[in-house]
């Protein structure tokens, strides 16, 4: 082989050798270029799943947000119109103690003059239209100042009159007659519930009341009431 051909031969080597170099320096540089390009895929996939996430986050912290102003909202709403009832409550109020006071002055004037049995007839009317006798608890004083009556006037009442005894005399027949309204118009009620409604303050004290006045328990009055209402039919 002459020598211009181990030349070429040899520059056609080294031209194979370095570009044989070449690409594996470029597979080389190409593998750290996609390695790279996989870890800024990877990275931007995180920042995504993290945005992803944030934004879910932000979500929820808007709708909760929004769920605490409208209970703000609904609060404030229930405080005017708590504010507005007791304000009317508060007027209500005001305006009834105005008419009582009225009420009671009027009855003091009316009651001023009036000879003891023509009081006497008009507090049984007061008594019967509002029937604080079945107030188990009634004094003196507050039934006096019920009915706009000094407790002077009241008590003296009670001890100058031939029929009771004393006040308490009175309201247990208040009591009395209502409860055997009571005993022959409800039938389905319990006797306890037909003493408490009249103002006894117990069982005993009704028992014993109805029997001192008609010799027989409120059941057995009751009893005969119903064989009297069936016989008329």
């Amino acid at each position: 082989m002459s020598e211009a051909h181990l030349l070429i031969a040899a520059i056609i080597i080294v031209l194979v050798m370095s570009f044989i170099i070449t690409m594996l320096v470029l597979n080389d540089s190409a593998k750290k270029i996609i390695s790279t390009n996989i870890k800024l895929l990877e990275n931007q996939n995180t920042l995504l799943e993290e945005n992803k996430i944030q934004r879910s986050e932000l979500e929820e912290q808007r709708s909760e947000l929004e769920e605490q102003k409208e209970m703000i909202e609904t609060l404030q709403r229930q405080q005017e119109e708590l504010a507005e009832q007791l304000r009317l409550s508060t007027m209500d109020e005001v305006t009834l103690l105005r008419e009582q006071t009225h009420q009671h002055r009027e009855n003091i004037i009316q009651t001023a003059d009036m000879s003891d049995e023509v009081l006497m007839a008009w507090i049984d009317q007061k008594m019967d239209e509002t029937r604080l006798f079945t107030d188990s608890n009634l004094t003196l004083k507050t039934m006096a100042k019920s009915l706009g009556l000094t407790q002077r006037r009241l008590g003296g009442l009670f001890k100058s009159n031939e029929r009771y005894s004393s006040l308490g005399d009175y309201l247990n027949e208040k009591r009395f007659l209502l409860a055997c309204r009571l005993l022959r118009e409800e039938p389905h009620w319990t006797i306890e519930a037909v003493g408490a409604e009249a103002g006894f303050g117990g069982r005993r004290t009704f028992q014993t009341e109805v029997k001192r006045r008609l010799g027989i328990t409120p059941l057995q009055y009751r009893q005969s009431q119903t064989l009297i209402d069936k016989s008329e039919k």
